[in-house]
């Protein structure tokens, strides 16, 4: 019997897709800068971020820091859930920085210069878009082993039941 691939798996690829949709909203603002931002755009982003950004590292902890193991040995796994539980503290740093730039501007009281806008929106979504690119990956190889496993564990069972 093939396992299929978890559903949180689908979930997880959902919350990226909507982060990396909300980057290109970021680049955009960026580029366009300085011009006449939505307030309703900028609470929509202020309040969502966060969110979206905390559900999706759990899911992350949950799916793909529980799956290293197939991928790593003892060592390798321990420095990796390392750097990764320090990248997800920036990167909520970051969106916490965003977040209070947005409602500022959203507000109109927004003290940054254009330039610092611009340059705060730029890191955090090119940080963003690289955290997800390799998440991506280490989720790509957990699932391939996830379904070696499974199909190791199916030929076992067929060859007891013989």
């Amino acid at each position: 019997m093939k396992k299929s691939i978890p559903s949180d798996f689908i979930e997880l690829e959902r919350c990226y897709d909507q982060l990396m949709s909300w980057c290109d909203v970021f680049q955009a603002i960026a580029d366009f800068l300085p011009c006449h931002i939505d307030d309703g755009l900028c609470e929509r982003l202020s309040d969502g971020l966060l969110p979206l950004l905390q559900t999706t590292h759990e899911l992350e902890e949950r799916l793909i820091s529980s799956g290293l193991g197939l991928i790593m040995d003892a060592a390798e796994k321990a420095g990796a859930e390392e750097r990764r539980r320090a990248g997800r503290l920036i990167d909520h740093g970051a969106a916490r920085d965003v977040v209070v730039t947005l409602q500022t501007l959203g507000e109109g009281r927004c003290r940054l210069s254009w330039e610092a806008v611009g340059y705060q929106l730029r890191s955090f979504f090119c940080s963003t878009r690289g955290h997800i690119r390799s998440e991506r990956e280490i989720m790509r190889l957990v699932q391939r082993a996830m379904e070696t496993a499974a199909r190791l564990e199916d030929a076992t069972d067929q060859t007891e039941a013989a």
